[in-house]
């Protein structure tokens, strides 16, 4: 492998640090899913392995347990996440940049457009 491929994996933040946090505490994926209210540790586990994102209350149940923000604990969701929102933000402005001005729905774009601009500041 190229160094610096190697050296760009290394500056890439794993897609969750679950296992990293549970390990660290000395909880078993059973005692993780016991104090989170499964009968099994499947689900834990396909967490850790990334194979299923959890929910919302999955995640801020993780969150709450290790005290450890969700945006840290899923580090590299987080980035894609963010990725694909702020680009989805931009396609949106340019969307709306092309709208008539004088389209009676004027005044919402407007609105909105500034609010993406105080966004960005």
């Amino acid at each position: 492998m190229p160094n610096n491929l190697i050296h760009e994996q290394l500056n890439k933040p794993l897609a969750n640090y679950l296992r990293a946090h549970r390990r660290k505490t000395g909880l078993t994926q059973h005692d993780l899913a016991r104090v989170l209210g499964y009968e099994s540790y499947g689900a834990i586990s396909r967490h850790e392995r990334f194979e299923v994102v959890p929910s919302l209350v999955m995640a801020l149940s993780y969150q709450i347990l290790f005290q450890v923000p969700v945006s840290e604990m899923f580090a590299g969701l987080t980035d894609t996440v963010e990725f694909d929102v702020e680009s989805r933000l931009a396609e949106f402005e340019a969307h709306l940049g092309e709208q008539s001005g004088h389209s009676p729905r004027a005044a919402a774009i407007a609105r909105k457009l500034e609010w993406l601009s105080e966004r960005r500041s």
